[in-house]
């Protein structure tokens, strides 16, 4: 039995082959593809774990002081160790750049695999990035120029090596916030001079088996006490500070009390004294005047003065109005004189006789002398009255004088008291604006002191506590996420497309094998008339497929196992730096592709040979009846048939003489073209999603992430806006809110359009917009109702619209809308803009502002995203190429089994006197009908697989281009129909070599 087998093997090699060839495939395919992903992970993994790599980051706004780090190490299941990073300016010759500093210690120590040179081991020495070595022309010995930074002091630093680090998976060398926000690499220092006294990180090696999501929440349990805490320790100084200050404040203002109470004193002294000067003053007035008027002294003075004038004057004509009364009376005095003189002769005369006269002349001289005498009086009276009067006149002009004189002296007193006042009241007023003066800036200063304390203290009772970062091995390692991603991307597309690569393989298996017992029916039947069992005979097909199973198996697995996973993870190194690939047999990926093709193999094999063998012999040794002819459909088309030539009349009805055989080929053609088509079609569904999402979907040059107020001074912007994003959640979905206050211009910045309309999206209503794969894994339309989680909040939307995008969950709204939502206003965080000026002047300029988190450019992302996709070169040519592959051998199988099932029906043909080129053209047009068949299902099938591999394939945060290339269909068609006429072509040779005599011998009955 055995020598009957590897005689059938020697016999059938094509069909041995072609089984163990599409064995190989299929389940190399199955099993490399699905298998890549999981083996790159576990290098990963292994990676991580033999570079002692943290497991978690922990960084703290305030930095993390030595107490922050032993309670950290009381909270988690492993230790915390501090850690000095940070990025700064550098110069080597013509290099001037940001590179990554990292002071060495026992932990950071670990990240580095020296590649050159040695470990640091003196004071200011470095072992820097391979990369700078290999691309700037960095060497051991050179000297880098440390410039000023927030954590190390400048310093010359000497290059003794050249290392890879754990925390750089990949060529990438992150952001920074100092300069244009490129780093050029990183450098590990020995001894570094710090310009603070606290670590900038805490990295965690947590112990064996412990979750670090368990381990971050018991971080996040105890962020409230540990910054509060670390608060605490921090503001200490300055708190001590204010306290000091405070003591030192209040006694100055004792000092100062004390000072100015005795210069109030003093002034309060001079105040009385000046207020007794005024009253004396005031009293001298008083003296000049008695009514002295109201006003300031000068000003009674002036009105004693002018009252004084008054009164002089006023006496003065008092007196002159006397002096003519006098001058009158003296007049009347002289006048009755004379006339008294004048009488006097006549009286002396008459006295004389008087006493002679006799009565009445008698008592006449003696009325007229007694009227004389009593003249005479009255004028000695009033000479008397009038010399009194003058006496009295005299006497008031010297005493007017007197009083002049007197008034004189007393105001020239007063007015030099007055004199003497107001400047003893200039020197006072002076004195006491300096005095208030001194003391208002003395307390002035004071009062701004104790502002400037009690604003520190209460800045200190407000500030924020600090702000917590706890970063995994995905926000810390540059690459980390990348490399997990693309792992996850080609488990992806392993989850579907080897799957359908598998059942075209499994079906033309199927169909060889089916075929092969068919043409063994005479063997079989001289089996079972030597008296073998029909198991013995189906043993012959076992162990035949069986050989082929097992040995393409192998095959397979080694490719599946070994092969096509280092293929894939050797490209994926150019852009890693990582190990060697993890690799090795796994059982649970290798079970499924085994059982299956052993059934459709081995198991076919089986039960075929076991079906057939129990028929009767007699009928096994013999040729099995050809199938009677059928009309066809285009028989029933008399316009197309009887236009016909006999011979494309006799092709067309051997296609469909046999359906399973038509069925068979058209699958296993149509299917490898289908292959073929999926795998161009996959590489554009993928490659091209960078093209749309960054020149249709996203509009602008360049983002920034800030905290507080933005300035774009000195940067040319031609348009610009503002949004507010927060992170939320759908149900597990990661989704961002982009909340704009003027919607409207949102999509001159970001399209929003329907994908399949190409129509844009209204925003007059101010709708809320989310994202085409979101409401794909949410399965909701416009007009449904979706929920949003942010900080275990819930709010409800109902859908305004669904935008093409095709990178990362979004929701759109517009201030109004969210306002509406959540009640509250949502702080501006991210400034989209275009600008013409230099990306790279125009990144510096805005991360140095202290409120700037991250400038990132659309050029930057979209070569990020690009390198991103390159990686996934190698899967779509390992597809691709195991498409062909498989296309060949199918092709070859199924177009060599058809010339062999019809070996007799050549042999007529060629003694019927066909020519060799009319043999051949009758079985090429045959096939060429049959693979442009295939063709056309294989377009459908393909178009439907492409659709169905791109969607099954796709990340949760990923949307590929649905859009099938005509060029990927009229690729995949030019290939295999190529294929096939070459194959034809070679296939036409052997028909020729049929040898008729023993094709044409008869059986007897």
């Amino acid at each position: 039995m055995v020598k009957d087998i590897l005689r059938e093997i020697k016999a059938k090699w094509f069909q041995f082959v072609a089984i163990l060839i599409i064995t190989a495939l299929g389940v190399g395919f199955f099993v490399g593809i699905r298998v890549t992903g999981y083996d790159m992970r576990a290098t990963g993994n292994r990676y991580m774990k033999e570079s002692e790599v943290m497991d978690l980051e922990y960084r703290h706004s305030l930095g993390i002081d030595q107490a922050m780090l032993d309670q950290l190490s009381d909270i988690v299941d492993g230790d915390a160790v501090g850690v000095y990073d940070g990025d700064a300016f550098m110069n080597l010759r013509d290099v001037d750049g940001v590179m990554k500093v990292i002071d060495l210690n026992d932990q950071t120590e670990k990240d580095i695999t020296l590649v050159d040179g040695r470990m640091p081991s003196h004071k200011n020495e470095v072992v820097v990035d391979k990369v700078l070595q290999e691309h700037r022309g960095f060497s051991l010995g050179d000297t880098i120029k440390l410039k000023k930074n927030d954590v190390f002091r400048p310093a010359n630093l000497k290059i003794v090596g050249f290392a890879e680090s754990s925390l750089y998976m990949n060529l990438e060398r992150g952001q920074s916030k100092v300069g244009s926000g490129n780093v050029l690499g990183f450098m590990y220092g020995f001894d570094l001079d710090k310009e603070i006294d606290v670590f900038t990180s805490a990295r965690f090696v947590f112990a064996e088996g412990a979750d670090v999501e368990d381990q971050k929440q018991r971080i996040k349990d105890h962020e409230a006490s540990l910054s509060s805490q670390r608060f605490d320790r921090a503001s200490k100084p300055a708190f001590e500070k204010l306290q000091g200050a405070q003591e030192e404040l209040d006694q100055k203002r004792l000092e100062a009390d004390r000072e100015f109470a005795k210069g109030a004193q003093a002034l309060t002294q001079s105040k009385l004294q000046l207020q007794d000067a005024h009253e004396e003053l005031e009293n001298g007035i008083l003296e000049l005047s008695s009514q002295p008027g109201p006003g300031d002294l000068q000003t009674k003075i002036d009105s004693a003065v002018r009252r004084f004038a008054q009164t002089v004057g006023e006496r003065e004509n008092i007196l002159k109005g006397y002096e003519t009364e006098l001058e009158e009376g003296k007049a009347q005095y002289t006048s009755g004189l004379e006339s008294l003189e004048s009488k006097r002769p006549e009286i002396d005369a008459l006295k004389e006789i008087v006493d002679s006269l006799p009565e009445p002349q008698k008592t006449e001289a003696l009325t007229a002398i007694a009227s004389f005498d009593k003249a005479e009086a009255t004028l000695n009276a009033t000479k008397l009255e009038l010399d009194q009067n003058e006496t009295e006149i005299k006497t008031g002009y010297e005493r007017l004088e007197q009083g002049k004189v007197e008034f004189k002296a007393g105001q020239e007193r007063i007015q030099k008291g007055i004199q003497e006042y107001n400047q003893g009241l200039k020197s006072l007023t002076e004195a006491e604006q300096a005095f208030n003066l001194k003391k208002t800036e003395a307390y002035d200063q004071i009062e701004s002191g104790q502002k400037e304390i009690d604003e520190g203290l209460q800045e200190l009772e407000e500030a924020d506590h600090g702000k917590l970062y706890l970063l995994d091995r995905e926000d810390v390692l540059i690459g980390y996420r990348e490399f997990y991603q693309d792992s996850d991307r080609i488990e992806a597309i392993g989850q579907v497309f080897p799957l359908i690569f598998f059942g075209v393989a499994i079906l033309v298996t199927l169909s060889t094998v089916t075929r092969m017992v068919d043409e063994s029916r005479m063997q079989m039947g001289v089996y079972k008339a030597l008296g073998y069992s029909w198991f013995a005979s189906a043993m012959k097909f076992v162990g035949f497929t069986g050989l082929a199973w097992i040995l393409g198996s192998i095959l397979g697995l080694i490719m599946g196992f070994y092969m096509i996973p280092t293929l894939i993870y050797n490209a994926y190194r150019i852009m890693y730096l990582t190990p060697e690939l993890e690799r090795g047999f796994v059982w649970s990926y290798a079970a499924v592709p085994l059982l299956i093709s052993f059934v459709s193999s081995v198991g076919v094999a089986m039960i075929k040979s076991m079906s057939v063998s129990r028929e009767k012999a007699a009928n096994l040794l013999r040729p099995p009846l050809p199938k009677s002819g059928q009309r066809i459909l285009l028989e029933r088309i008399p316009m197309i048939w009887d236009r016909l030539s006999f011979l494309y009349k006799v092709s067309l009805r051997n296609l469909f003489r046999n359906k399973t055989r038509f069925a068979m080929t058209v699958v296993g053609i149509g299917g490898c073209c289908g292959l073929l088509i999926t795998g161009f079609g996959i590489k554009h569904s993928i490659y091209s999603i960078v093209d749309k999402q960054f020149d249709e979907v996203i509009q602008y040059d360049g983002m920034v992430l800030y905290d507080r107020d933005i300035s774009t001074e000195n940067i040319t912007v031609t348009d610009s806006i503002h949004l507010a994003t927060e992170a939320a959640k759908v149900d597990d979905l990661d989704v961002t809110l982009y909340v704009a206050e003027d919607f409207k211009a949102l999509p001159n910045f970001i399209q929003l359009k329907d994908r399949h309309t190409k129509a844009p999206i209204s925003v007059e209503k101010d709708p809320i917009v989310i994202t085409e794969k979101l409401a794909i894994l949410k399965n909701v339309d416009v007009g449904d109702v979706m929920t949003f989680r942010v900080n275990e909040q819930e709010y409800e939307f109902e859908i305004g619209g669904i935008s093409e995008n095709y990178v990362a969950h979004y929701i759109f709204m517009s201030e109004a809308q969210h306002q509406v939502l959540t009640g509250k206003k949502l702080p501006e965080n991210m400034y989209l803009f275009n600008t013409s000026d230099d990306h790279d002047q125009v990144a510096e300029k805005l991360l140095s502002q202290d409120s700037v988190f991250n400038v990132s450019f659309l050029g930057d992302m979209r070569e990020s995203y690009q390198d991103m996709m390159g990686n996934f070169d190698i899967v779509i040519y390992v597809i691709v190429g195991a498409a062909f592959a498989l296309e060949v051998i199918v092709l070859l199988n199924l177009i060599t089994m058809n010339i062999s099932e019809r070996y007799k029906e050549l042999a007529t043909l060629k003694v019927l006197g066909f020519y060799p080129k009319e043999l051949a053209t009758y079985i090429l047009r045959e096939n060429i009908i049959l693979t442009l068949m295939s063709l056309i299902f294989g377009v459908g099938f393909g178009y439907f697989l492409h659709q169905f591999v791109v969607v099954q394939a796709e990340l949760d945060a990923i949307m590929f281009n649905r859009e099938l290339l005509p060029m990927s269909i009229v690729l995949a068609i030019v290939l295999t129909f190529a294929l096939s006429i070459v194959i034809n072509i070679l296939m036409a040779r052997r028909a020729n070599n049929v040898n008729m005599s023993e094709a044409l011998k008869t059986f007897d009955d």
